[in-house]
């Protein structure tokens, strides 16, 4: 089980990094990961539904989803938020942010796939909610709409990888893992291979790939 949830992890720590050459599908993308949007939630996602507020003074990220009646405010992480909002700076407040179908949403998630294991966005939100419910103690995905809204953040914050930012590569030790994961179960070595998937610079890939290896050398 353990040896699952871990490859699952990377799956879609590896769909989030190799989407963010295109922002707008990366914004898609990172609005399931974060709050396991479906595709009715994701078309109906507007300007005026990715709002900041400050909770005893710390800003926290929310977005309205809509789906019928149905209405959701959910946490996301703050790179969520100034994706969205990037991509909400030449609209209209009422504009769609996405104007995908459900099978275009699946395509942008298959290509962003690893090679021996295709994603959809059904796949994709299970995914999720396997990697949430592995810290809910018995619980599912589902019992997070009973939580509070300070529960949720609490929650989110606490245990969710994008708000640690451990699907992103901003951090040194992240992103040598990451690296270090495409050699290990992908077999890709090269320098040139890991920035197309990633799209970090060949530079910084070597860096912190010798950079690791000269610490391990020391350490042994």
């Amino acid at each position: 089980m353990r040896e699952m949830l871990v490859e699952l992890e990377e799956d879609l720590q590896y769909i989030n990094v190799a989407s963010s050459k295109n922002k707008k599908e990366h914004g898609m993308i990172r609005l399931v990961l974060s709050c396991m949007a479906d595709a009715e939630e994701i078309s109906n996602l507007t300007p005026k539904d990715v709002i900041e507020k400050k909770l005893e003074g710390v800003p926290v990220h929310y977005v309205y989803l809509r789906k019928g009646r149905r209405v959701r405010r959910y946490p996301i992480d703050r790179r969520t938020y100034l994706t969205l909002r990037e991509l909400s700076a030449s609209i209209g407040k009422r504009s769609k942010i996405f104007d995908y179908s459900e099978r275009e949403i699946d395509s942008i998630i298959q290509k962003y796939s690893p090679k021996n294991r295709k994603y959809n966005l059904k796949t994709l939100l299970r995914a999720v909610k396997t990697i949430i419910s592995d810290n809910l103690l018995g619980k599912s995905a589902e019992d997070l709409d009973s939580m509070s809204s300070e529960e949720l953040i609490d929650f989110m914050q606490d245990f969710h990888p994008m708000f640690s930012g451990m699907w992103d590569l901003d951090r040194d030790d992240v992103a040598f893992d990451y690296f270090q994961m495409l050699s290990e179960r992908y077999g890709i070595s090269g320098y040139s291979e890991m920035a197309e998937i990633s799209g970090e610079s060949v530079e910084r890939i070597e860096k912190l790939m010798k950079r690791k290896w000269f610490q391990n050398y020391m350490v042994s």
